[in-house]
């Protein structure tokens, strides 16, 4: 399913092309997610594909328990949905956006490593004339087996420890009014103590497709492939796409913190700069 020279992408496993997609719809071991809510869904949307709504799932808890509850409820709201872990899905929004990247992430994250992100979206499926539905389509529920990658997931302890050991690089992708506590969005002002400002938008083009390999390499230049990275932005959706982007670059490790600020500038026993 990956196209190899896609974007000159060391590794473009977790995208894929319009034309590509197309190719793949009606087929019985690919669902594809429209990540938009229930009314823009319903006006119209890929033929066969099912409406969940990513945006609506968020969590601030990453204790151990915590991250359980949320993996155990996500495994089981993907499985209603007729996706188990042996599915290649395809997530989509109008554009190359962080709801349809949550979803990638978030498969992947639950132990389902077929998932990607469908490259200019819904409005570049439209620009190009390609069929859309406007029927809810019929799914069986499927078996999804709970396999936590958890290397994918950063946790509160997981940062307060790279923050305090300076072993990875933390890259905060909100908007700089966010990073520099300007704007309010918790209690804390500020951002993560040693965290660069790179705001995740960089990675899209302005008719919402990817940037390609050149051109994203700038926007991370100076961070290499084989360090630790973690991104985080308000509530881990921004986070996953810049997530995504870096692993399409060919990054070896690098982890959404889940709760990112909601949880961080929430936190009793956290420390913030500004």
């Amino acid at each position: 399913m990956p196209e190899e020279s896609y974007k000159g992408y060391p590794d473009p496993s977790r995208v894929i092309s319009v034309e590509q997609a197309a190719g793949l719809v009606g087929r019985k071991d690919v669902v594809f997610v429209d990540t938009r809510n229930y009314w823009k869904y319903a006006k119209g949307h890929i033929p066969g594909a099912v409406n969940l709504e990513l945006y609506a799932f968020h969590w601030v808890d990453t204790s151990t328990e915590g991250v359980r509850a949320f993996a155990k409820q996500m495994v089981s709201l993907l499985g209603a949905l007729g996706i188990g872990n042996e599915k290649q899905v395809i997530f989509y929004q109008n554009n190359s956006g962080y709801d349809a990247a949550r979803g990638v992430w978030l498969l992947e994250l639950l132990g389902n490593k077929k998932g990607r992100l469908l490259d200019g979206g819904l409005n570049l499926w439209k620009r190009e004339g390609r069929a859309l539905s406007s029927e809810d389509p019929k799914y069986d529920r499927a078996k999804f087996i709970l396999k936590l990658e958890e290397s994918q997931l950063c946790t509160l302890e997981a940062l307060q420890g790279h923050v305090r050991m300076k072993d990875a690089t933390v890259i905060d992708v909100r908007n700089p009014g966010e990073f520099s506590g300007k704007y309010r969005r918790a209690l804390k002002l500020g951002h993560v103590p040693g965290s660069r400002n790179t705001e995740w938008k960089n990675a899209l083009r302005r008719d919402g497709t990817l940037k390609d390999a050149r051109q994203l390499r700038r926007i991370y230049e100076g961070i290499s492939p084989d360090s630790q990275v973690v991104t985080y932005c308000q509530s881990g959706y921004r986070a996953a796409h810049s997530w995504l982007v870096l692993n399409l670059l060919g990054f070896r490790s690098v982890s959404n913190y889940l709760g990112s600020w909601y949880e961080w500038g929430n936190g009793e026993e956290t420390t913030v700069a500004r």
